[in-house]
């Protein structure tokens, strides 16, 4: 009877240190830039500084038709500058030195993403194809200035 009791009352304490889930108060990210298309966001980066570092959050809409409206994030701090690395990258598709190379690629780790960077012929000139493994986009040089909120 004793050991019955005991075990009822120190049930819940186990079940309740190794929850599932743990809430956690909302934080507030502060935009930089957003790609609207049609009334859609095509993407948006935003950050949330700390005492310690800068923290970027890349939301990005993946362009396949399969799974429909499938959106993926790259939240990565800016160690060493990775911020302005990444728009640094990303500008040299529209270097003249790179302008017309086909074969120019670029793959790096974007805070735990890997991701891909190809040229990429958009209806409208050139472009890039943004590539990880959860999805992909496409983006113009105009809209990689907005993102960064350069424009």
């Amino acid at each position: 009877m004793k050991k019955t009791v005991l075990l009822s009352l120190l049930l819940p304490i186990f079940f309740a240190g190794t929850a599932q889930i743990n809430e956690r108060e909302a934080t507030d990210w502060q935009p930089i830039g957003r790609l609207h298309f049609g009334g859609i966001t095509k993407a948006s980066m935003e950050y949330k500084a700390n005492e310690q570092d800068t923290t970027y959050l890349l939301f990005v809409k993946d362009v396949r038709e399969v799974p429909k409206n499938n959106y993926f994030t790259i939240k990565f701090k800016n160690t060493n500058g990775t911020y302005e690395k990444l728009y640094t990258i990303l500008k040299s598709f529209f270097l003249p030195e790179y302008k017309k190379d086909k074969k120019y690629s670029r793959t790096f780790d974007l805070g735990n993403t890997g991701v891909n960077v190809q040229h990429y012929r958009l209806i409208t000139g050139r472009g890039i194809m943004f590539y990880t493994q959860s999805g992909y986009t496409y983006w113009s040089e105009y809209d990689i200035d907005k993102l960064f909120g350069k424009r």
